[in-house]
């Protein structure tokens, strides 16, 4: 019976990352058989952050090949481009694991990007059509969009982005208090199987009931979060506190656990 680990917004080389090396992560997937990074691993949308998020993608490769656990990289909006993968479903299509952004209009209201970003989305879902997949191609579109800088003709000046401070803490905090309810009314439209969707994205952990869905979101490897783990193992599901102990982080006690089925 395979045993699959979750975890989620590593951000590798990100300053504000707290992981520095994928050794210090690899204590947590010891005795599982799979393992999902759920978006945002690394900062393949920057630039400056491209070559040594990439550096450390290959190291995670190599590390799970050698410790025998199957890898799933999922796209976030840090790394959209990180693989073709953008969702997996367990327990017979009743356990959904995205990254999170599609369901958020604009994917990021914070950013100075979020209305063309808005656009971007619905330009293509016109195009497209507005199901399920199409959703999750057009987040990734915009965030490849936004990485590749096909919105920087609009980029504020520095005093304007100076002004934008205040509002995007603001949004910030919306966006956490509304999280759930969104995550909730989308998956009802375009995955109403799903009774169980874990997440990251927001940055902020926690575990909330809507309904008849089960919302898990994993925190983040830094401020202002603590990181989570979810534990797949058969039909049970079950999210963790992640420890750091001597400059190594590792599972610990269970916040709370769910049967699938």
């Amino acid at each position: 019976m395979s045993k699959t680990l979750i975890l989620s917004d590593i951000h590798y080389s990100n300053r504000g990352s707290n992981v520095r090396c994928v050794e210090q992560l690899r204590p947590l997937w010891d005795g599982f058989d799979a393992l999902v990074f759920n978006g945002d691993t690394a900062e393949l949308h920057s630039t400056n952050l491209k070559e040594r998020s990439r550096i450390a993608i290959e190291k995670i490769k190599q590390c799970t090949k050698e410790d025998g656990v199957e890898l799933a990289l999922l796209c976030g909006n840090h790394d959209p481009t990180i693989s073709e993968l953008q969702h997996l479903w367990f327990h017979d299509n009743k356990t959904l694991v995205f990254h999170g952004h599609a369901p958020i209009r604009g994917l990021a209201p914070w950013s100075w990007r979020y209305k063309h970003i808005v656009k971007n989305i619905n330009d293509y879902i016109e195009k497209a059509g507005d199901g399920f997949h199409e959703q999750l191609a057009a987040a990734r579109e915009a965030s490849i969009t936004a990485a590749t800088g096909g919105f920087n003709q609009h980029r504020p000046n520095l005093f304007h982005m100076l002004m934008l401070s205040a509002p995007a803490s603001f949004q910030v905090l919306r966006c956490w208090w509304k999280y759930p309810s969104d995550i909730a009314t989308w998956v009802s439209r375009y995955a109403p199987s799903a009774k169980y969707v874990i997440t990251g994205h927001t940055h902020h952990a926690g575990v909330w009931q809507r309904g008849a869905i089960t919302i898990l979101n994993t925190g983040c490897y830094g401020f202002p979060s603590h990181p989570r783990a979810v534990v797949l193992d058969g039909d049970s599901i079950a999210i963790h506190k992640v420890r750091k102990r001597n400059n190594r982080y590792c599972l610990g006690g269970v916040c709370e656990s769910w049967n699938a089925l």
